[in-house]
């Protein structure tokens, strides 16, 4: 292997380049995120044979902040760059230009911690043959996925670790679950900022477990009797009022999957028994029981007795008022049948967001063959200030609820693009925070809801900047986003007016094709300018510099 490295007088950048194999240009992160001043390890793949120069500049929002340069006497396959990641916390734009020519933009994160901007991914393969540790997470890092859902790793409900070397999960699948395996995937997560979440049930019992502990169960009325609630006939259902002894029993279990090496606990419940709809068995007697109560009772004291990160799964968005109560990390969504539409998406989201202020995931589940689903729910997510969990495994897609059965490989084609509406996601991350304004557009099609035969616009506002999110519907054929759509009719220099003044720049981006903003053209009027978007393919924006 020939290797050759040089040193760059600009900022003191080193930079080794060597021949490893590849086939098209790239620009490849070593991390999910970056921490402040954190060392960036930048891998370019593929230089055209004919590059002379190239140019690397680093952005936030539409100010050039870094860039550098050098000349190129000798082509190789792969070329290193180590630089220093900003200071302040933030998303980055890094555009590369080849001989004065961009070639391909790219965004970064920089975070004092995963939790400040959670990108959720999940794993569901922990035996000794699984795929290649370390491209698994290369390839998560440049989605940006900085947490997993480690999905039925334990070794039941109830006693979460094992404490054999290898064993059958819960459901008893086919595959071994390794506990080297588990500590492996851990540790090296760790290495590219990816962080491990265990799924755990929050009051989910193996039964015959549950049936030694009574007092531990929640109860319905069956005839003249009270039977334990329970779930597939396997698990029972638990109390987890903060005085509960499950509750103690099971925070005691989360703290040992800690101490295993986990860095926080994804809590699952299975959207029954709603409130007063069960009983809890109190000094031999029972009583109706508050579902939601004890959810945010155990959630808090979770958190408290451990100081973990900690996700709780809202099932239909049930209960959605104590969203605003727990001490979770961030509002996790599991959308079923109250959440059918694109409107209802983003109306769930927004509220959820509003009454919260965490960020909130979407666990949407969308058949992984309908790429125009998932390329329209995801922008629909985006704008609304969500992040959908879709990634994990390598080169999967996830399409229902059981993890290990519902993911499936997707073409490299909607790969690419999810990867730039994701590096859009965190290169804009400050523009898709800014509060959103009541601003009427006018132009064909334009609507404030997202529907079939329209598009969407969505209008953030704060006092330097004006950000358009355009979702193109047109031509699509259902309101429902789990319903197969065909793909929307292009739409190019579309004329809208904007009942704006005092505008210093515009600028026009698209994560579908143009990640870097770009100065375009606009006519003023008495009431507010006119501007030609160039097109919209699934998802355009526009950028308004206020004087």
């Amino acid at each position: 292997m020939r290797k050759k490295i040089i040193f760059l007088s600009f900022y003191n950048l080193l930079l080794f380049v060597s021949i490893l194999g590849g086939e098209s240009m790239d620009i490849l992160f070593d991390k999910s995120f970056y921490y402040p001043n954190d060392s960036i390890n930048l891998r370019l793949l593929n230089l055209p044979n004919e590059t002379k120069k190239i140019k690397i500049v680093i952005t936030k929002g539409i100010q050039t902040i870094n860039e550098l340069s050098m000349n190129i006497s000798k082509v190789d396959e792969t070329m290193q760059i180590f630089l220093k990641a900003p200071s302040t916390v933030g998303g980055y734009g890094l555009d590369f230009y080849v001989n004065d020519d961009l070639i391909l933009s790219r965004g970064f994160s920089v975070l004092n911690s995963w939790t400040e901007s959670p990108r959720y991914g999940f794993l569901t393969d922990f035996g000794e043959e699984r795929i290649n540790i370390e491209k698994t997470f290369d390839y998560l890092a440049q989605y940006h996925i900085n947490s997993l859902q480690y999905y039925d790793w334990m070794y039941d409900y109830g006693y979460l670790v094992s404490k054999e070397e290898n064993y059958k999960d819960a459901w008893n699948r086919q595959k071994n679950i390794s506990n080297s395996v588990l500590k492996e995937l851990i540790r090296e997560g760790h290495k590219n900022n990816i962080f491990s979440m265990a799924y755990v049930s929050i009051y989910g019992v193996e039964r015959n477990l549950g049936l030694d502990n009574p007092e531990w169960l929640l109860y319905e009325i069956k005839g003249e009797h009270y039977e334990p609630v329970d779930f597939y006939q396997k698990i029972l259902i638990t109390n987890t009022y903060q005085d509960s002894g499950w509750t103690k029993f099971l925070i005691q279990q989360c703290k040992e999957t800690l101490n295993f090496g986990f860095d926080g606990i994804h809590l699952d419940q299975y959207g029954y028994p709603k409130d007063y709809a069960s009983f809890y068995l109190e000094d031999n007697e029972y009583k109706p029981y508050i579902t939601s109560k004890g959810f945010k009772e155990f959630i808090n004291k979770l958190k408290q007795q451990t100081e973990a990160p900690v996700i709780f799964n809202y099932v239909n968005n049930w209960p959605k008022e104590i969203q605003s109560q727990t001490k979770a990390d961030m509002i996790y969504i599991e959308p079923w049948e109250s959440c059918n539409t694109y409107e209802d998406m983003y109306k769930m989201i927004k509220e959820a967001k509003e009454r919260s202020k965490k960020d909130v995931i979407t666990a949407a589940y969308i058949n992984p063959s309908f790429e125009e689903n998932i390329t329209l729910t995801d922008a629909v997510i985006a704008i609304s200030g969500g992040r959908r969990l879709e990634l994990g495994e390598y080169m999967l897609i996830l399409g229902g609820p059981y993890f290990p059965g519902d993911a499936d490989i997707v073409s490299q084609d909607l790969l690419n693009k999810l990867r730039n509406y994701y590096d859009y996601q965190v290169r804009y991350e400050e523009l898709f925070d800014i509060p959103e304004k009541e601003v009427e557009l006018k132009g064909n099609n334009l609507s404030l809801n997202p529907k079939k035969d329209s598009i969407w616009y969505n209008v953030k506002m704060n006092s330097k900047y004006v950000f358009i999110n355009l979702v193109n519907f047109v031509g699509t054929s259902t309101n429902f986003w789990r319903m197969k759509t065909k793909k929307p009719n292009t739409i190019n220099d579309i004329e809208i007016f904007i009942p704006l003044n005092n505008i210093k720049n515009l600028y026009f981006a698209s994560a579908d094709n143009q990640l870097f903003f770009s100065k375009i053209d606009f006519s003023e009027t008495e009431n507010g300018l006119i501007v030609k978007v160039p097109t919209i393919e699934y998802w355009s924006t526009i950028l308004m510099e206020l004087e």
